[in-house]
């Protein structure tokens, strides 16, 4: 017998129920588990199934098919019954209590998803309570994310569900309520943004400031048409403030959205180079599809430019029209590191036609940092006066020396490096170190590799994870004993940024990385592991001995014949000034000052090199005699940008406290009572941490050479002592 004659046998009982009951009268028949779920369907009511699980046999069954039969129950009180008894649903796997729940109405499943114990009882995992929440109607879905403890403490849904549950529910304002509730990130709430009308986008766009860039094109790429035109037109100022240009929105916009945009784009109020940027910037396939028979030249030679699809950047092509590009300024991000001397020249030209443009080098080949057109030209005018005159009957090892010389006595380490003010970009960007005469150790490393590289010389840059210098490759070196050395060899042109300004002898110009350790070890013992890096420097091992250094430098008239360095002048009128005023200290403190402005003009601009020249040399004579001697930074309190001015204070028994500043304007320090000098300036939140809050006037303690004036390199006497 079959399934068909059991349902006879049903259709004829009074007590159906009774034919369930008993397994003998069920086992005479053969029927599959469907036809055995349609039975209990059609036979029995919503009582009569939770009734069969006081049956044995039925409580031995699977939990699969026990899951299946209570799915066949609607009353809401029994479902629910059903769930809070344990030895009904003992055994049920968390996918089969799910779906039973999301049969439930609102007031079952909100019950259950409060019931912290039955959750981890039956292990139901937070995208399954996520399943559920989604089936809720939208006010019980609203009120229980309102409930942010429940959502978050006791259920562990993740942001991601909690957005995602968000996004869903076709309120605005209680997606506001949720947003503000959750304290989203920017781009958190941009994803449920982009969900609602467009109406309401933009008037969340318009009153919330908290939106970055990319989130508010995010969104604005989700307008339609109509409204994205409208919004564009209407909201200059708010693109400007932004920071937002028209074609960075039209250039992601799928091909059709594109197409109608472009077919409208005569009747937005956009300005021409607006328009230019967007035809410029559209997919290729968009550009080929357009009827260009009504568009002026202008439009016809935007469409013709080339750009990346993925930025919309110019692939700068220099054989075409240098004037193609004008107004382009905005997608112009070159990167002409390794242009030949034809492309240079005409990438200068172009630097006038789109002065606003981007010109980019890479540090490692990956981090692009920029620089304007102007301080690229203003860089390459400087380079080309150091390269192109250089002898051409100068040895690879002499071109160096001029060159690492020329980057010393132009640029000079950042003196608000460890700030809050510092700008970790402008002072890595090749071009704009040259301009500014800022930098750090590997942007100084970028910029004499670059001009290594223009005249032929192979070099790397390496990292030891605090610092970055140059390992020159294969290069050959001439001895004092007439022979010539070759190999490779370690140059810190950071290190040696000092001794070149005050024309000294470089103590990290071409040594071994034997050498190179020796010198990360100060005075105090402490190895500052500067230059460590045992598997990419292993091979470095050409040391330039003291001697074929002084001579290699003479021979550039970098040094005298007899192969004394001009620092050495500089030390000895120091020496002699202290003498001579060695009863009268504050005549000897400004004489020595005077001597700096005389030796170096532009000291007050050159802030590390002259504090390591004030620290090691200038104000370190035996006749002055200080308790305590400071060299280091302080700001104005009137400058917003804090730009870094060079002070030294002085503590001395004969002269009490002293400090004084230098004046960029007028290239002298000049003094201050103490009152006036901390009315005026002041030290840097990140160096006050350093002391504990403390400035330095207000310690104790003797205060040592800055870690500022170490990174510049030791100054040195000609003797090759420390001073």
């Amino acid at each position: 017998m079959d399934a068909q004659d059991l349902r006879k046998l049903l259709e004829q009982a009074n007590d159906k129920l009774s034919i369930f009951a008993s397994p003998e009268t069920l086992n005479k028949y053969t029927f599959n588990s469907q036809e055995f779920f349609d039975l209990i369907s059609d036979f029995l009511s919503d009582e009569e199934k939770l009734k069969l699980f006081d049956y044995p046999h039925f409580r031995k069954f699977d939990s699969w098919i026990k899951s299946e039969i209570i799915k066949l129950i609607s009353d809401e009180n029994i479902l629910l019954q059903i769930m809070n008894n344990d030895s009904i649903i003992d055994g049920f796997t968390s996918s089969q209590v799910v779906d039973i729940i999301i049969k439930m109405d609102d007031a079952g499943k909100q019950q259950l998803l409060n019931k912290q114990d039955f959750i981890e009882k039956y292990q139901i995992p937070n995208y399954g309570l996520e399943y559920i929440i989604s089936t809720l109607t939208e006010k019980s879905k609203t009120e229980i994310l309102m409930d942010k403890d429940l959502i978050t403490d006791k259920l562990h849904l993740t942001d991601f569900q909690i957005l995602a549950l968000v996004g869903k529910l076709p309120s605005e304002d209680a997606k506001d309520k949720l947003i503000e509730l959750y304290q989203f990130e920017n781009y958190e709430k941009a994803d449920i943004l982009k969900t609602c009308s467009d109406r309401h986008k933009l008037e969340t766009l318009l009153k919330d400031n908290s939106f970055h860039k990319f989130d508010i094109t995010d969104i604005l790429q989700t307008l339609d048409n109509k409204s994205l035109s409208e919004f564009l037109a209407e909201h200059k100022e708010f693109f400007y403030e932004k920071r937002i240009l028209p074609y960075e929105i039209v250039h992601n916009l799928d091909n059709e959205q594109q197409k109608e945009f472009v077919s409208n784009l005569e009747n937005i109020n956009l300005t021409v180079t607006e328009k230019k940027e967007i035809l410029a910037t559209l997919k290729p396939e968009v550009k080929e599809s357009i009827d260009i028979s009504n568009f002026t030249e202008e439009y016809k030679l935007a469409l013709s430019i080339q750009t990346e699809e993925s930025s919309g950047r110019v692939v700068l092509d220099l054989e075409r029209n240098l004037e193609d590009y004008r107004g382009l300024d905005n997608l112009m991000y070159i990167n002409p590191e390794n242009f030949t001397e034809e492309q240079r020249a005409k990438f200068i030209k172009l630097c006038d036609i789109c002065p606003n443009m981007d010109v980019v080098s890479f540090l490692n080949e990956t981090v692009p940092f920029t620089s304007s057109a102007t301080e690229y030209k203003e860089a390459e005018e400087w380079i080309s006066s150091i390269i192109d005159n250089l002898s051409p009957t100068y040895s690879k090892a002499q071109k160096m020396a001029v060159i690492d010389n020329a980057i010393g006595k132009k640029v000079s380490y950042s003196p608000d490096y460890d700030t809050e003010v510092f700008n970790s970009s402008d002072c890595r960007a090749l071009w704009k170190i040259i301009s500014s005469g800022y930098g750090v150790c590997n942007g100084i490393s970028k910029v004499e590799q670059y001009m290594f590289n223009r005249i032929g010389i192979d070099s790397e840059i390496i990292s030891s994870g605090s610092h970055a210098f140059l390992k020159i490759k294969d290069i050959e070196l001439p001895l004092a004993n007439g022979d010539v050395a070759k190999g490779n060899t370690i140059l810190d042109p950071t290190w040696n940024l000092a001794t070149h300004r005050f024309s000294g002898r470089p103590n990290n110009f071409c040594i071994s990385y034997e050498h190179a350790r020796e010198n990360d070890i100060d005075t105090e013992g402490k190895d500052h592991n500067s230059h460590k890096n045992d598997e990419q420097l292993q091979d470095a091992t050409l040391d330039l001995d003291e001697q074929s250094l002084r001579n290699l430098f003479t021979s550039v008239d970098l040094a005298y014949k007899n192969g004394d360095f001009p620092l050495k002048d500089l030390i000895e009128k120091s020496k002699s000034l202290d003498e001579f005023y060695a009863n009268d200290p504050e005549r000897n403190i400004n004489e020595q000052f005077l001597l700096l402005s005389q030796s170096c003009p532009e000291f007050a601009k050159c802030q590390n090199s002259s504090m390591a020249i004030l620290s090691s040399v200038l104000l370190c004579n035996k006749n002055l005699k200080f308790n305590k001697c400071v060299v280091n930074r302080v700001y104005n309190k009137t400058d917003k940008e804090k730009r870094p001015v060079l002070f030294v204070y002085i503590n001395s028994n004969e002269l009490g406290n002293k400090f004084y500043f230098a004046n960029k304007d007028n290239g002298q320090f000049i003094e201050l009572p103490q009152e006036e000098f901390t009315r005026q300036f002041e030290c840097y939140e990140e160096d006050l941490k350093k002391a504990n809050g403390l400035r330095p006037w207000e310690t104790k303690e003797q205060i040592k050479e800055d870690d500022m004036s170490k990174s510049s390199g030791k100054i040195v006497a000609e003797e090759g002592q420390e001073r």
